[in-house]
């Protein structure tokens, strides 16, 4: 069984009225499949993990218009990309492939890619459980997957 965990850490400022706010807050991210796993994380504004919880609620999901979100450095691209997450059509019987790109933080270079395939009743799960992670409700949104 595959998985994916995200946690979101708020900046203490978000709290904090006196303190000049601050809208970027830890992003984690574990990935787990039957032959890799991964964990990372950026900073990384509420407001887009927010948005990437509600376009899971797309449907269909299509080849040409996947869900995609990344954040990392400059460019985002190589080295300095590090947490990429894409949801797209698998097959034509609904299933989906979940796409990830995790890398550390302080090293780059090690990194973990891979896929694993997910379907539209769990990907719906995740998308509530990110709104309640977002709301503080749960410590942690959990994408199950084959």
């Amino acid at each position: 069984m595959s998985k994916l965990t995200i946690a979101y850490k708020y900046d203490a400022s978000f709290f904090d009225k006196k303190l000049t706010r601050d809208d970027f807050g830890w992003l984690s991210v574990a990935v787990e499949t039957d032959r890799f796993s991964g964990k990372g994380g950026f900073w990384v504004q509420w407001q887009d993990v927010k948005e990437f919880g509600e376009a899971l609620g797309s449907f269909p999901i299509s080849e040409d218009h996947p869900i995609t979100v990344q954040w990392g450095f400059d460019m985002q691209e190589g080295d300095d990309l590090i947490l990429r997450l894409e949801v797209a059509p698998a097959d034509k019987r609904g299933n989906l492939a979940v796409r990830f790109e995790v890398a550390d933080y302080v090293e780059p270079r090690s990194r973990a890619r891979g896929v694993f395939l997910t379907n539209y009743p769990d990907l719906d799960a995740f998308r509530f459980e990110i709104a309640r992670l977002m709301d503080g409700e749960i410590e942690n949104a959990t994408l199950n997957g084959q």
